[in-house]
């Protein structure tokens, strides 16, 4: 196999992203780009100068390859019928928002040898892997993920849009199962959650602390591991990572603490951070993360391996998000301030009887009046 024929199916953000990346990659031939609004693909048009369909199954007999970047509810319908037909998928996250449909995902691509990468693009960061590197085995984490709000992934609620980077980071280095989930969240603006908090307790022992808001003043990427060898915390914007690690004589405790003379207790209070649990702060060198994404699943189709995120992985983040909103939804924040299935009975400044505030009443149409 030489170049892979490759499609994109989905032309907005996400879809713009990967077609300009994978219009470079001298490794495929970008067949096409696939979406049925017409506005959304005459900008490809103009910038790429590419064949743009209104429907993707037109090009099935035309690709080896297609990168799914529909809104998430449209995931299983487009992928099913891709892998049915031996295409091998690249989908984004969530691989679907149904934990039924990612199973019967991963069936059918391996009834058909197809491969699957699912857009977990985080595990290309390359400071997640520069942090689990030093501290041995992870057994309590915290995470937080927020962002403003921008009126993209609005199908979906802050878990399946924020938070799954998150779960699926968290599942990925956890030698066990989730096996409790504790959830509260409410929703601001829209049918679904905005804002989210959850617990994970692995059957390892290990815990997750997970955040995730979409309506946040400032934006956050940020995750903290205590492992069994030492400390990180993560800084994904500013690719940055901090290390504590464990000397060696306190992990095996090798050292009573409690009989120090009184000069070893000043020693110790006075050099703490200095001499013993000595701090790194170390700049890790940027890399788009999508354009690795793209290799691993090019080489895992050319060499018949499971790409670094299958979709087994992808279900498997799919079922802990679930477990999350379960939760969630037993612990509401108000009596009709959270809807993860349907549109908000009534606004909260309603239920108190006060009026909508101006700045979001609908403005009125300006017309010019007549000379």
């Amino acid at each position: 196999m030489s170049q892979l024929r490759v499609a994109v199916i989905g032309a907005g953000n996400l879809g713009r992203i990967h077609t300009r990346l994978l219009a470079e990659n001298p490794n495929v031939q970008l067949v096409a780009v696939a979406d049925p609004n017409p506005l959304a693909l005459k900008p490809i048009e103009e910038q790429f100068g590419i064949i743009t369909v209104n429907d993707f199954q037109d090009l099935i007999g035309q690709i080896d390859a297609a990168v799914v970047a529909t809104p998430t509810r449209f995931h299983h319908q487009v992928a099913s019928t891709l892998l049915g037909n031996g295409i091998h998928t690249l989908i984004e996250k969530p691989v679907t928002d149904c934990i039924s449909d990612a199973e019967d995902l991963a069936h059918i691509a391996r009834r058909n040898q197809a491969v699957v990468q699912v857009g977990h693009v985080e595990q290309f960061n390359p400071t997640f892997k520069e942090a689990l590197a030093k501290i041995g085995q992870p057994k309590f984490v915290q995470a937080s993920r927020m962002s403003g709000y921008t009126f993209r992934s609005t199908d979906i609620g802050v878990v399946y849009d924020l938070m799954i980077h998150d779960i699926d980071l968290v599942n990925s280095m956890m030698p066990g199962s989730v096996m409790e989930t504790r959830a509260i969240g409410m929703s601001m603006f829209g049918q679904n959650e905005d804002m989210a908090q959850a617990r994970l307790q692995f059957d390892c022992g290990a815990v997750a602390n997970l955040t995730a808001s979409r309506c946040s003043f400032t934006p956050e990427r940020s995750m903290q591991i205590f492992g069994t060898d030492g400390f990180a915390q993560i800084d994904f914007t500013q690719s940055k990572v901090t290390l504590i690690e464990l000397p060696s004589w306190i992990r095996n405790r090798e050292l009573d603490f409690f009989h120090l003379t009184l000069e070893q207790q000043a020693f110790v209070r006075n050099s703490l951070f200095e001499n013993i649990l000595k701090k790194r702060e170390i700049e890790v060198p940027r890399s788009n993360a999508i354009l690795d994404e793209h290799q691993d699943w090019i080489a895992a189709i050319k060499e018949g391996r499971d790409p670094k995120v299958s979709i087994e992985q992808g279900a498997a983040a799919v079922k802990i998000a679930k477990s999350v909103l379960d939760s969630l939804n037993t612990h509401r924040w108000e009596r009709n301030n959270l809807a993860t299935t349907g549109p908000l009975a009534k606004l909260p400044w309603n239920d108190a009887g006060d009026a909508i505030p101006e700045t979001l009443s609908p403005r009125p149409t300006m017309t010019r009046k007549a000379a």
